[in-house]
């Protein structure tokens, strides 16, 4: 926990740092002009949540990976090794019956995938508060820095 706290005071840094450095719409200083300075925090803590949270928001891919291949396995073995099913058939890979069948692209096997795998696949509800949480605790920690250093180092608009 220690070294995600890190990266992320580390990412928070490099936002505030780039909204310091971004020359707002011609200004001829690289100071950002006071009225851009929610937009570019805006911008810049997007970027941070995003790298942040990446694998926190993520479906669970080795538990769908996994999933997938069970499924994929058995039903394109079922179906080459049938008496309506070939080698000849181009879903069926020519090792399909006793080898790897995780080319197989039959239509049934795909429809079985999406039926029997959805649940391994989604995000389920805790995975969905751990993503907000992470998302709401990242938000909060890069953007009022970000204000409050872009606030203090902007330009106000010459009227």
């Amino acid at each position: 926990m220690v070294s995600s706290a890190a990266g992320l005071k580390a990412a928070t840094a490099v936002a505030i740092f780039a909204v310091l450095v971004m020359s707002s719409q011609g200004h001829p200083r690289t100071k950002p002009l006071c009225s851009d300075c929610p937009s570019l925090c805006n911008t810049n803590c997007s970027a941070v949540i995003a790298a942040t949270c990446n694998s926190t928001c993520s479906p669970p891919v080795a538990e769908c990976d996994r999933c997938k291949s069970q499924v994929l396995q058995g039903c394109c073995q079922d179906f080459c090794s049938s008496s309506h099913g070939t080698s000849s058939y181009s879903c069926c890979p020519s090792d399909c019956i006793g080898g790897n069948c995780t080319t197989c692209s039959c239509d049934s096997c795909n429809a079985a995938l999406q039926d029997r795998c959805t649940f391994a696949c989604s995000m389920h509800a805790s995975d969905l508060a751990r993503c907000e949480g992470c998302k709401n605790g990242v938000g909060q920690q890069c953007y009022s820095p970000c204000i409050s250093a872009c606030n203090d180092h902007c330009v106000k608009k010459d009227c």
